[in-house]
């Protein structure tokens, strides 16, 4: 349905929220293992090289950005800009609520929702609606 490249992208953003703090709890990212599993990868068909869901390239690439502590600002630009060239993929408002929704899971995921966390959500909330 979707392909390798908006997995990725939404992966960035995903790694943004939690990395708002300047840090990614290790609640974060079982928080975002437990969502893509459970509601991400039931979207998809495709299976990656390795025999992977497709849908999973969102947790490879936030744990890749998570390891090169990447900057949110980074990462949000990335997404930022996927959206801007492909952005009849962010017109579905399913779509929207999914990734809106994953994104306040994982800002919540250990002491609610921060003020950076706050910011970088509006900013990914202005980008796909």
């Amino acid at each position: 349905m979707y392909t390798r490249k908006f997995y990725e992208a939404i992966g960035h953003a995903f790694y943004a929220v939690a990395h708002a703090d300047k840090k990614v709890s290790k609640e974060e990212f079982q928080t975002l293992i437990k969502i893509v599993r459970d509601e991400w990868a039931p979207l998809e068909n495709e299976t990656d090289e390795f025999g992977e869901d497709i849908a999973f390239q969102i947790v490879a690439v936030f744990d890749w950005l998570s390891e090169n502590d990447v900057k949110d600002k980074e990462a949000i630009h990335h997404f930022k800009n996927y959206v801007e060239e492909h952005p009849k993929l962010f017109h579905n408002e399913k779509i929207q609520k999914k990734i809106l929704s994953t994104c306040e899971k994982i800002a919540g995921a250990t002491h609610g929702i921060n003020k950076k966390e706050n910011k970088i959500l509006k900013e990914i909330k202005s980008l796909i609606k």
